[in-house]
């Protein structure tokens, strides 16, 4: 009997820049913080939180997702992303009561936190809390306005479609989990936060690698020789099999 075909491919995917995608061959992934937002019938929040994201697609499904987050990506083994605890994201309508009433609880624990008596009660209390709020960071709307850096938005978009996956760093990590908006107000802030979020690496092995993306076939021997030269050691074997798995997002657009 033939095992049955999965609706999902065994590669996880992450989209940057060149130098971004430069930067990890050379030192692997670097945490910062992402600016999310959750709405839920007349409720709604706003926070950052430190991650790095991932996307479930197959190779022919990529070509709408590059437009939005570059042509330069990395795709790695699942079972690299099930041993390091990456997990998928939790899509949540805006208008189930299901995702109004969860904000709605979360505002509610931490107005009793203020009551609670006791400095020792009062620690347990907002341990509690703290380890709630990191639900928030695998969390996001199936549909809604997606912002961009460079000012534009997108009215209705399907999160969904993307198919996320995020390593959110452990909440005993050195760095704060949970930020909200008014702790990051300016680029200066943002930067800061992100310095102490990027002490906080997500590693992985030459082995790991399935796929390297970049962006045109005047590329590759730029990226075997920056292969030659990243800190992190590409055996001879490794390289030749990645030099068998380079795309170029011509290739993907053209081609597949």
């Amino acid at each position: 009997m033939k095992a049955r075909l999965s609706l999902y491919p065994d590669i996880l995917f992450h989209f940057t820049t060149k130098e971004s995608l430069w930067g990890i061959l050379s030192q692997t992934f670097s945490v910062s913080y992402s600016r999310e937002k959750i709405v839920g019938g007349k409720r709604s929040t706003e926070f950052y939180a430190p991650m790095v994201s991932f996307c479930d697609l197959k190779v022919s499904e990529l070509k709408d997702h590059m437009k939005k987050y570059g042509n330069y990506g990395i795709g790695l083994t699942k079972n690299w992303a099930n041993k390091k605890g990456l997990n998928p994201v939790f899509y949540v309508n805006k208008h189930s009561p299901f995702t109004s009433n969860f904000i709605r609880a979360v505002e509610d624990l931490k107005k009793h936190i203020e009551h609670v008596p006791g400095i020792l009660g009062r620690a347990m209390a907002e341990g509690t809390y703290d380890n709630i709020l990191t639900t928030y960071s695998y969390i996001k709307n199936y549909e809604g306005d997606l912002e961009r850096r460079n000012g534009t938005k997108t009215r209705n978009y399907r999160f969904a479609d993307e198919r996320e996956w995020r390593f959110i760093p452990p909440i005993d990590s050195e760095i704060p989990p949970f930020l909200t908006p008014n702790k990051i107000r300016t680029d200066e802030d943002k930067e800061h936060y992100n310095n102490l979020a990027s002490a906080i690496k997500l590693r992985f092995a030459p082995e790991d690698i399935k796929y390297l993306i970049i962006e045109t076939d005047e590329e590759i021997m730029e990226l075997i020789h920056h292969l030659d030269d990243a800190k992190m050691h590409f055996p001879d074997e490794t390289k030749r099999r990645l030099m068998s798995r380079i795309l170029t997002a011509e290739q993907i657009n053209k081609d597949i």
